[in-house]
């Protein structure tokens, strides 16, 4: 390709083309033949193909590209092919390395453009290693290390008690199924909790109560099927004897036996010296294989890129030109929602993670949460997390990313060990920060999937009981119920849905309406918490009356009534139609001084059209609004306000709808004026 003509330092800030691709986040398509036809003119265009021609062919006519330069000042380019979408395209890192670089405030070189990094994660690349033995001998470095010298993940002292049951794996032709009490192994005794996706399809060899005695006799490793196969080899290989497996170590038909180990959970992964994750199978029957060549990280592509530093040279004059150009492939479609080298930022920034489908299950989310520490065995490579460190095999040192307050950024998400909450907010008041903790759980924990609706609870259980355990005096075993804590009520009402249902069939009957499991979909929070502005609770809790199901009320399945003191404002509704055809619903106060608290309703049960969706709704009920002080004016900028339906023959009895969320009014309040046209519609009623 053409050398420009003539290259002037910075020369490139000029054109349209390379200009788009270095600008903000993602904010405008550069066709591929448009940068091209511009590096005959353009210093940058000119290395930005030299570079592109390492990657993709640039005679391709349909390729598109979108570019930023990023935090770490890198540029990162998507290449958008033509059966690519933005969504799916390849993502890349490029930098250039400067040996010494005198001017500390150089961010590109003069002449191309190119942004010079200061880290360079090129250099921590390390080829994975090709047998099982070496793979797992570095995971084992890995857990060794932890147990002997990491402070923070052994400073939790607590004496777990120990699983029911564990399957003893030292035999290498078969696996026994023992109790712990019966052979008097000591509290402490190391074994590895493994998490894993059973399948839609059945497939699991499973402990019955007709096949308990021979389980504990001994279990053919040729019967299992190849997940938990992979999950010995495993273990073996780190020198572990004991594996708790919940198929094999629990009564699957004997309700009793499950319903007192489900809690126990917190036991029994927090317990465990490792939780071992098969990060990459969705069904028992595929295992968890280490992943082949194909599928592992790409290692980065380092080379010199040549270029005449100002006119063009004499013909036969070599160009003295010359940078050491990095292309670091951002692993878009691999392992992203997974700590360590994959928690990289994305291309995308698509939280799906589309290798390992275990981050996208109900029930791993808390046997991560819970566990000190946890292996992956991910289709790519083998990636580790702990509350001290985060490692990955294809990379020489695990991302040492850190708050501002120096906790790591895995704190909230990922483990109760490491959760700090004294950090999460320096400047709001602990009752808001203890709430906002929760909520982020919650909407975390969401939008998994499980096969069962009535588990919506049930597989948060483990992480309910750990909570009680670390702040008794915060969260309560009493206030607990229905997925929600009663001191939080009020901030816990305001939450609405997003997404996909996470089940095949949802049954809202089995949780209380005003309680987040009983919508089936992902849900997000409002959080006061973030606002700083004088938030205003308008809604009091005056009661919780918690009415268990027959059955007994599996792991907060039953009826819920709360009563509430709060404004509840009588409604009408109106559908709003828009251009092709778009509609939705927008519901008003009756009361014409609350006129400016209309908004579009977010429904809990989307699926209606809006002609349909929301007839039964009569109320609204102000739950929260900010800001707020009662001799100051100001203009509300958001109300959080639930859509309520009345129970037929109840007095003054509810159930939630949907939300609706306010914007900004065009007009100003003084808090008590504010206060003074509420104060007709603040009554006392039930939602059921």
């Amino acid at each position: 390709m053409a050398v420009p003509a003539v290259a002037r330092p910075k020369e490139w800030q000029h054109c349209p083309y390379c200009k788009g691709l270095f600008g903000d986040v993602y904010d405008e398509r550069v066709l591929l033949p448009d940068v091209v036809a511009s590096a005959s003119q353009c210093a940058r265009c000119w290395a930005l193909c030299e570079v592109l021609s390492h990657l993709t062919d640039t005679n391709e006519p349909n390729t598109t590209l979108v570019g930023s330069i990023w935090h770490d000042n890198t540029l990162e380019i998507g290449v958008i092919g033509p059966e690519d979408t933005f969504e799916t395209a390849v993502g890349y890192k490029i930098y250039l390395v400067v040996d010494e670089v005198k001017d500390k405030r150089l961010r590109s070189d003069a002449m191309l453009g190119i942004p010079i990094a200061v880290a360079h994660s090129h250099e921590k690349f390390r080829p994975i290693k090709g047998s099982p033995q070496e793979r797992f001998a570095l995971a084992k470095t890995w857990l060794s290390d932890c147990i002997s010298s990491h402070e923070t993940c052994n400073k939790d002292k607590a004496e777990y008690v120990l699983p029911r049951r564990l399957l003893d794996i030292s035999d290498s032709e078969s696996i026994r199924l023992i109790t712990t009490e019966v052979c008097r192994l000591p509290q402490g005794t190391p074994y590895v909790a493994l998490s894993y996706c059973w399948g839609k399809h059945g497939g699991n060899l499973c402990t019955y109560s007709t096949n308990l005695d021979q389980h504990a006799t001994g279990i053919p490793i040729a019967s299992l099927p190849q997940t938990i196969k992979d999950a010995i080899v495993a273990c073996r290989h780190l020198g572990q004897r004991y594996l708790w497996v919940d198929a094999l170590c629990i009564i699957q038909d004997d309700a009793d036996d499950k319903n007192s180990q489900i809690p126990q959970m917190a036991d029994i992964y927090s317990g465990a010296v490792l939780a071992l994750s098969a990060a990459g199978s969705s069904s028992v029957l595929e295992g968890c294989p280490l992943g082949p060549p194909e599928m592992q990280p790409v290692p980065p592509k380092v080379f010199e890129l040549s270029y005449p530093p100002g006119p063009p040279s004499p013909v036969g004059e070599k160009p003295v030109g010359k940078v050491k150009v990095v292309i670091d492939r951002i692993e878009h479609e691999r392992c992203r929602s997974l700590p360590g080298h994959w928690a990289r930022e994305t291309f995308d920034q698509d939280p799906k993670d589309l290798l390992n489908v275990i981050e996208e299950r109900g029930w791993t989310f808390q046997e991560r949460f819970l566990a000190k520490r946890t292996l992956y065995i991910g289709k790519g490579e083998l990636s580790w997390t702990c509350a001290s460190e985060v490692q990955c095999e294809c990379r020489e040192n695990g991302p040492q990313t850190k708050t501002r307050d120096g906790d790591r950024v895995f704190t909230r998400r990922y483990s109760i060990s490491h959760l700090s909450v004294n950090k999460l907010f320096a400047k709001a008041s602990m009752d808001k920060t203890y709430s906002f903790l929760w909520t982020d759980i919650a909407s975390t924990y969401s939008s998994r999937l499980l096969t069962q609706f009535g588990d919506r609870l049930a597989a948060l259980q483990g992480i309910s009981v750990a909570l009680q355990r670390k702040w008794p005096h915060i969260y309560s075993k009493e206030d607990y119920a229905f997925g929600c804590w009663r001191p939080f009520l009020a901030d816990l009402l305001v939450w609405q849905v997003s997404g996909e249902p996470v089940s095949a069939q949802v049954d809202k009957e089995l949780f209380p309406s005003w309680a987040w499991p009983s919508c089936g979909r992902p849900i997000s929070f409002t959080s006061w918490v973030w606002y700083g502005v004088d938030p205003k609770t308008w809604v009091r809790v005056l009661d919780l009356e918690v009415i268990q199901s027959e059955d007994g009320g599996a792991f907060g399945q039953g009826k819920g009534i709360i009563t509430l003191r709060a404004p509840l404002i009588p409604a009408k509704r109106e559908v709003i139609k828009y251009d092709e055809g778009v509609e939705e619903v927008v519901l008003t106060p009756k009361d014409k001084q609350l006129s400016f608290m209309a908004g579009a309703a977010s429904f809990d049960h989307p699926g209606d059209s809006p002609s349909v969706a929301g007839n039964e709704v009569t109320h609204l009920v102000l739950l929260a609004s900010y800001p707020f002080q009662l001799l100051k004016r100001t203009r509300p900028l958001s109300c959080a306000l639930l859509s309520v339906a009345p129970v037929p023959g109840r007095d003054k009895e509810f159930r939630r709808v949907g939300m609706v969320t306010v914007p900004r009014a065009d007009r100003a309040f003084l808090g008590f004026h504010l206060q003074r046209i509420l104060s007709p519609h603040v009554t006392r009623f039930k939602l059921v």
